[in-house]
């Protein structure tokens, strides 16, 4: 019998323990599909306070590092998945894993570069104590890119890594003084990117280029980082690894693969989903969208119109203030537009003061609602995603799943999940009259019954589960495993 293939997922976030975006649905749903396919997946995050003050853990040992001036002992504990056999790890350290630290980027950068150098020894710690010994490393985001520098300079072990971008705007730059509470030094990192200036380091580069192999979220955004970050100090790195892979006897380019995500209908289904008004299916959705939309615009006091939703972090990258101006091009009277979402103060203030202009159809709920937002999915009859750019978007999926048709930039993720005309809206990102435009062929297709149903059936017919993704991680971990052996090093410095 062949031993299942081993791998260890780690992150700064796991749902249902601890979520602050998508990372932590994908770290929570892509193990479990990777276990229905044969795969030996287990989770290791940090322990932070709001995870202890949740569960009931189980502590089942201790190590020790050397972290800056002295040694740091670190907690393990062990939890199940909810209704699984998956083991999540949490890694407990007082001074620098409690809380997600907030005060100035290097304060983050530290604190993380201590849970890497903690998962690093904790390797070991599994192999001997728990005879469990991973295959395949598999990190994610700049959280957790320090692992494979750390692998290579401070431990004996020989694992290949894996890294995952999730959104590639989000780097880890800070002081390269982490270096020094890590003992790392120049004579043993060769490779270093210095950065700019040279005081700096670019964390999420540096796992860029140590890892094994690199992934991203979705087909379009791998095409995009790679090619249009040219003013970005990230480019540098991504241009070095392919460089590094032409130059190789094996002649082959080592692009970055991109493997979009899904979504877990055990969470998100109209089916079995308890904050709905309605439940409903694929079978009688007309009858359940009516009467979830019937109910929705109840609560929120709005006339049965076309109804819109905005459902999302109000951040600069969402788009809204794009949404806005298209707005003001129109004749908003005619639909109904809810945002539900917080984020930057200044964003937040312009939304609500567009909802003040139009009391009788705009709304705007400035929170994180997990309840409101399934209420959303369900009631709405479109949901507008005006992203300047979306590695690979969830809610698209998600509001497909219950018959809501997006309209969307086309970019990233999105492009790869939305056929325009098919089952949802597509037009051209960061153009304020082509999504004017976008909302206006909404409107037209709600007024034609027949092609709003034909695309509300293509739309919850689409099957964004993990199944297809966890066997293209599955075969990417067996080809990082086969080429191990021969590891193309990517020298940075002449």
């Amino acid at each position: 019998m062949i031993d299942a293939l081993k791998v260890l997922m780690t992150g700064y976030e796991l749902d249902p323990f601890f979520k602050r975006g998508g990372l932590g649905d994908v770290m929570a749903s892509l193990p479990k599909a990777l276990v229905n396919i044969g795969i030996d997946v287990r989770v290791v995050v940090p322990y932070y306070q709001i995870i202890r003050s949740e569960i009931e853990e189980e502590r089942i040992g201790q190590f020790f590092i050397h972290f800056g001036k002295g040694e740091e002992e670190v907690g393990i504990y062990k939890k199940y998945f909810p209704n699984t056999k998956i083991i999540a790890y949490f890694l407990s350290n007082k001074p620098n894993l409690s809380y997600i630290n907030t005060r100035g980027r290097n304060k983050k950068i530290d604190q993380f570069a201590f849970f890497d150098l903690a998962v690093a020894h904790f390797i070991p710690w599994l192999s001997k104590n728990v005879s469990w010994k991973p295959q395949v490393i598999h990190c994610n985001d700049w959280q957790t890119s320090l692992i494979p520098l750390i692998l290579k300079r401070k431990t004996s072990l020989s694992l290949p890594t894996l890294l995952t971008i999730h959104n590639l705007n989000y780097q880890g730059r800070g002081s390269l003084k982490v270096l020094d509470i890590l003992h790392i030094k120049d004579e043993d990192t060769k490779e270093i990117k210095r950065g700019t200036p040279v005081t700096e380091i670019n964390i999420l580069g540096e796992g860029i280029i140590h890892a094994s192999r690199v992934s991203t979220v979705s087909p379009s955004y791998a095409k995009e980082i790679v090619g249009s970050y040219n003013h970005s100090p990230i480019h540098y790195f991504l241009t070095r690894r392919e460089k590094a892979s032409l130059d190789s006897a094996q002649g082959k380019k080592d692009e970055v693969l991109g493997i979009l995500n899904g979504i877990d209908y055990e969470t998100w289904n109209p089916k079995i989903d308890n904050f709905i008004f309605h439940k409903y299916d694929q079978d009688n959705w007309e009858e359940g969208k009516k009467n979830n939309k019937e109910d929705l615009l109840k609560i929120l006091f709005l006339d049965n119109k076309p109804t819109f939703c905005f459902i999302g972090r109000m951040a600069w990258q969402k788009g809204i203030d794009i949404l806005i101006k298209a707005l003001k091009r129109m004749k908003v009277s005619d639909f109904n537009l809810i945002f539900l979402g917080s984020g930057t103060p200044v964003i937040e203030k312009s939304v609500l003061r567009i909802a003040k202009n139009f009391p009788s159809n705009i709304k705007t709920i400035v929170a994180y609602d997990e309840e409101m937002a399934h209420k959303l999915y369900a009631g709405s009859d479109f949901i507008i995603i005006p992203s300047r750019y979306e590695p690979c978007g969830l809610i698209q999926m998600v509001a497909m799943k219950y018959g809501t048709l997006p309209i969307a930039s086309k970019t990233g993720g999105l492009k790869d999940s939305i056929s325009n005309g098919e089952n949802g809206i597509l037009f051209e990102k960061n153009s304020v009259p082509k999504l004017s435009k976008a909302i206006k062929e909404a409107l037209t297709i709600y007024k034609s019954k027949e092609h709003l149903k034909t695309m509300i059936v293509n739309a919850m017919r689409k099957d964004f589960s993990w199944d297809k993704s966890a066997v293209l991680y599955k075969k990417l971990y067996e080809d990082i495993l086969k080429s191990n052996s021969k590891d193309i090093p990517v020298k940075l410095n002449p």
